[in-house]
């Protein structure tokens, strides 16, 4: 898809699962096992739609990766407990699309959670923990690194100091606070309540927009607000800026883009007749 000058599609890191009533939260397992079906030990399944983004601007080439997944450097423990499709998926993804590590200039992280952030580093050949795109910078909220280095216990197990203090180490983590343009037409936008610093990422040009909506909406079923996770911190606070977001962008024609959702990718919202959200499809 051609916005402006930029270039954008998705680009997988594989898929994982999860624990569907976790996924869910109060929502009963009767109504999101119909839309979601979870396998015999309750887990659904959930992709990781990277979002690559390419253009030229002022003069110079730019090679962006929102998120890059759970990575390939955990142990066969924690490959098995999420059921993660395999190693080097993010890669070869890449590489299908004429993308190599080295390539990347910019690595837009919505937040610092393993199954984001988790790729942003990989173990090279003597053991050490490396940036995996080494021309890249990085750039989270402030907000999160600081939390995720003082973790609330509620949390503290998807916070995996590997997967980002490798990053600070080499002077390659860039932080903003709220909201700012990170080059003309891509910005990023502080939506707490999943996490109190987790960010959307918005590419716009052409006349349209994407919104990236990472763990706000993780997929296209979490569109109605009130379908909020168990692992949501603040659950008000969620619901909240999912209608901020939802009255800025139902009835237009900004595509909603969703990193968990392993069938729809990205879409349009609308309402219907009893004022449900509804997403037609979009293709990326």
């Amino acid at each position: 898809m051609q916005l402006g000058p930029w270039d954008v599609q998705f680009v997988s890191a594989g898929t994982f699962r999860l624990d569907g009533g976790a996924m869910y939260g109060t929502v009963p397992k009767a109504v999101w096992n119909r839309v979601h079906p979870a396998d015999a030990d309750n887990q659904i399944l959930l992709a990781t739609n990277c979002l690559l983004i390419r253009g030229e601007v002022d003069g110079r080439k730019h090679v962006i990766l929102v998120e890059n997944g759970n990575g390939d450097k955990e142990s066969d423990d924690f490959m098995a407990r999420f059921k993660l499709a395999g190693r080097g998926l993010l890669d070869a993804s890449l590489a299908a699309v004429g993308v190599q590590p080295e390539d990347i200039t910019l690595c837009i992280l919505t937040h610092l959670h393993f199954d984001h952030a988790g790729g942003s580093t990989r173990l090279a050949t003597d053991g050490t923990v490396v940036p995996s795109f080494p021309n890249a910078r990085y750039v989270a909220q402030a907000q999160d690194l600081a939390d995720a280095r003082k973790p609330h216990l509620r949390v503290k197990a998807s916070y995996l100091p590997p997967n980002w203090e490798p990053l600070a180490a080499a002077g390659v983590l860039d932080t903003v606070e709220n909201s700012a343009e990170l080059l003309p037409g891509i910005s990023v936008r502080r939506t707490p309540g999943h996490i109190k610093g987790l960010q959307i990422v918005t590419v716009t040009g052409g006349g349209r927009s994407l919104v990236f909506v990472s763990d706000l909406f993780p997929t296209s079923r979490h569109i109605q607000p009130a379908w909020c996770m168990g692992y949501d911190l603040d659950v008000v606070t969620c619901v909240d800026e999912r209608i901020k977001l939802l009255n800025e962008i139902t009835d237009t024609d900004t595509i909603c883009a969703f990193y968990h959702d392993p069938d729809t990718t990205a879409g349009t919202i609308s309402r219907d007749a009893k004022g449900k959200y509804v997403l037609t499809p979009v293709a990326v």
